[in-house]
C-alpha cells in the first residue's frame, strides 16, 4: 500500500511538472493570445474548459507548422511519432487549462456572473 501511495505521489509530482512547461509556454505572447480569444469569447461556461484548451492547444501547433510558410520557407509537419512531441502537446494542453480557467475565471468576476444566476424571463 506504501508503495501504492508513493507511486501516486510521484505521477502527481510529474504531472504539476508537466504543467509548469506548458504554463512556460502559453505564457507568450502568442500562447497569450490564444488563450485569451479562447478564454473571454469561445469558452460559454466551465464545462467547456477541456474542449477549449484542446482547441487553444491544436491551433497553437498549427500555427508553429505554418509560422515557416510564412517567412518563405516549406511546411514542415511535425513529427507525429515521436513520443517527446506528445507530450509537449500534453504540456501545452495542461497549460492552456491553467491559462484559459484565469481568464475565464477574470471574465465571469467583470460580467457579474460568477455566483449568481439569471431569472429566466418569461
Amino acid at each position: 500500500m506504501e508503495n501504492l501511495v508513493t507511486e501516486l505521489g510521484n505521477l502527481l509530482q510529474d504531472l504539476l511538472i508537466l504543467a509548469s512547461t506548458g504554463f512556460d509556454g502559453v505564457n507568450q505572447v502568442m500562447g497569450l493570445i490564444i488563450a485569451t480569444v479562447f478564454g473571454f469569447f469561445l469558452m460559454g461556461a466551465w464545462r467547456g474548459l477541456w474542449s477549449a484548451a484542446f482547441g487553444a492547444m491544436v491551433v497553437h501547433t498549427l500555427v508553429v507548422a505554418l509560422r515557416p510558410m510564412l517567412d518563405g520557407g516549406a511546411f514542415a509537419l511535425p513529427d507525429l511519432t515521436d513520443g517527446g512531441f506528445w507530450i509537449s502537446r500534453l504540456a501545452l494542453f495542461l497549460g492552456y487549462c491553467i491559462v484559459i480557467a484565469v481568464f475565464y475565471f477574470i471574465r465571469a468576476l467583470l460580467a457579474g456572473g460568477l455566483g449568481r444566476r439569471r431569472a429566466t424571463v418569461h
